[in-house]
Formats: C-alpha cells, structure tokens, sequence
C-alpha cells in the first residue's frame, strides 16, 4: 500500500512540474558549457636581454620565456653571458624584470640591478606576479648507440647565436640517439628523446633511430615546439 501512495505522489509532481513549465514563457533548456580555460595574465613571452646579446631588446633574433599557466609562470631555455634582465617588450618601455632584494627574487623597478649568469646554456623560469625567479645550467649532448661515444660519453652541442639552436658535425652509425644535459640522466628538463611525429622531441622520450652517416646535428629548444633535424653532409 505505501508504494502505491507513492507512486501516485510522484506522478502528482510530475504534472506539476510539466504544468508550470508549460505556464512559464521564459523557460527553456541551457546546454552545459565546460569553463573557458583561464586566459593568460601577462605578455605573450618575456625577452632574455644582457650581456650575451649587446643589451639590444628590439633584435630580430632573440631568446624567450613563454607562459606555461595562467598563475605568472614563464620558462624557456636561453644562452646566458653574464649580467641579464628580461623585458616585456622588445624595447625599455616596461615592465622590465631584474635582481629583486633576495636570491632568488625579481624587480621591476626602473633602477633593478642586473641578474648574472656564468656562460652557459640555462633553464629559466620567472614568475610575474610572485617576482620570483630560478636559473638552471643545462650543456646538452648527443649520446647513443649510434654516436663516437656510445651510451657512456656524450658529444657536446655547440650553441649558435645565429639562430638559437644547439648544433654539432659528427658520423653516426646506424642505431638510436638521445640528448641529455650536464652528462647525466637524471637532471630535470635535461633529458630528451623522440616526440610523437618525426623531428620532434618529447621530455624523456623514447630512443631516436638514425641511419649511419656524416650529420649536422641541430637541435632547437628556443620555442616551446622542440625539435630536431639531421642533415646529411
């Protein structure tokens, strides 16, 4: 018997409910719509300007930090010389990101020092809206099967300011390639390997194959589409 009633209550209220939809002119069904994903709260990229590349801002050939979230974080791989700031525009205009009070932490007075760096290709992550900062040295290397050295000694790639990119000449042979900073295996975004499409590099991806042959090896991390390229010579 109480499931009887009950039944005959929920069809009450369903005839209510289909009652007062039909009643009301403005009703009407809202599609669900995921939330945009946060817009990015800064500039398109910072400019790494110093010592490395005559203080000029404005240069046609230039290393970046991109934005990475929407929380202030940017971060990019950049060749470094000694004293270094990074700007918002490719010119003084501002905001301009330099040495804050501490280790570690970023101004944006006009009268900030200048950040340093020992020469050397580096990691750099800043922080806009925190004003903080942090430099990582990372010399990248091929090694491999397939190299002179095989899987214990890396052969160095050579920065090119020309055009940002890491490169090196050497003979390999037929078998797999990897790249790593600092001859080591275990420092952080310092280690990579083959992407998901060909030329591509992913953060610890697989071993790359290659065929034997008299290369230049080019590999180019100034963008955050990271990428390498074999040209027979």
């Amino acid at each position: 018997m109480k499931t009887y009633f009950k039944y005959i209550a929920l069809t009450l209220l369903l005839a209510l409910g289909l009652v007062s939809c039909e009643d009301n002119e403005n009703w009407r069904i809202i599609p669900y719509e995921p939330e945009p994903e946060a817009p990015i709260d800064g500039p398109e990229q910072l400019y790494v300007v110093g010592a490395h590349q005559n203080w000029t801002p404005d240069a046609a050939v230039i290393g970046k930090l991109y934005p990475i979230d929407a929380m202030g974080n940017y971060a990019g791989y950049a060749y470094l010389n000694g004293e270094y700031k990074c700007t918002s525009q490719q010119n003084w205009s501002g905001p301009n990101y330099g040495a804050g009070s501490t280790e570690g932490t970023l101004s944006t007075a006009e009268d900030a020092g200048n950040l340093t760096a020992e020469e050397g290709y580096y990691y750099l992550t800043f922080n806009i809206k925190e004003l903080t900062y942090t430099v990582q040295l990372v010399n990248f290397g091929v090694i491999g099967n397939a190299t002179p050295g095989g899987w214990n000694e890396d052969t160095d790639l050579v920065y090119d300011p020309a055009d940002l990119k890491l490169k090196v000449d050497m003979t390999l042979t037929d078998g797999t390639i990897k790249f790593r900073a600092n001859d080591q295996w275990d420092v952080p975004n310092g280690d990579f390997g083959a992407g998901d499409s060909e030329g591509k590099l992913a953060p610890k991806g697989k071993d790359i194959s290659v065929t034997a042959g008299d290369y230049q090896v080019v590999v180019d991390l100034s963008t955050p589409d990271y990428t390498y390229e074999l040209i027979a010579k």
